[in-house]
């Protein structure tokens, strides 16, 4: 297996863990998506994950 396909292998396994922690927070987070594309000044970044809380009306981050 290659380092590249390694790492995208840990990345998954890592994702879905942080994904059902949060899920588990309780009412208020609403999942958006995962590697979700953002283009700030003409470049692309892409975010690991994107949650937004209902409450706070505000997007939680998580960049691994």
């Amino acid at each position: 297996m290659t380092d590249e396909a390694q790492e995208r292998e840990i990345e998954g396994a890592l994702v879905q863990h942080v994904t059902r922690f949060l899920l588990e927070l309780g009412a208020g987070f609403a999942f958006v998506g995962r590697q979700v594309l953002l283009n700030v000044g003409g470049e692309e970044f892409f975010i690991d994950l994107l949650f937004y809380h209902l409450k706070l009306r505000c997007y939680v981050v998580i960049e691994l």
